[in-house]
């Protein structure tokens, strides 16, 4: 049997509703990760430009800064593009179905999206730090089209 995933569209929410949007749909704890790679790059900064993923404990402290940004955990995934001083172009994607005020829901030519969650493979990151859980979004025909984070592999005891 094929599971179904759900995507949906808010555009040009301010910050706060990103921060109403991920506290609804991700929930806490949570992991997040963003920064500038357009509009707020300082090029001496190198790869301080983006934020590392961290573990978030307090959506108050969602860091929405610079260009992009995600959040993630075990129930949904929320990206946003920034657009403006305080417009924001927001993705949600859940495998539960939702219900978000002013959110356009996404489907493929009017077709669910079909997931598969590896219970595997995983993302692998640098410098000790631990795996990524994943979603696959995939059209009806199969074609991936969107890879959702879904939180943290178990920490390697030290």
């Amino acid at each position: 049997m094929t599971s179904i995933g759900y995507m949906y569209r808010l555009r040009e929410a301010t910050g706060a509703e990103v921060r109403s949007v991920v506290r609804q749909c991700v929930g806490v704890p949570c992991w997040t990760f963003g920064g500038a790679s357009l509009w707020d790059v300082v090029p001496e900064k190198g790869r301080e430009n983006l934020r590392p993923i961290t573990r978030l404990g307090d959506i108050d402290h969602l860091d929405i800064t610079g260009d992009f940004g995600h959040a993630f955990s075990e129930r949904a995934e929320v990206r946003w593009k920034r657009l403006d001083d305080d417009a924001y172009d927001v993705l949600i994607l859940s495998e539960t179905e939702l219900f978000i005020e002013d959110a356009c829901p996404l489907t493929c030519e009017g077709a669910p999206w079909e997931i598969e969650r590896p219970t595997k493979a995983m993302i692998l990151q640098t410098d000790d730090r631990p795996a990524i859980k994943y979603v696959l979004y995939r059209a009806p025909l199969g074609a991936l089209q969107l890879v959702r984070l879904a939180g943290l592999a178990e920490e390697k005891q030290r």
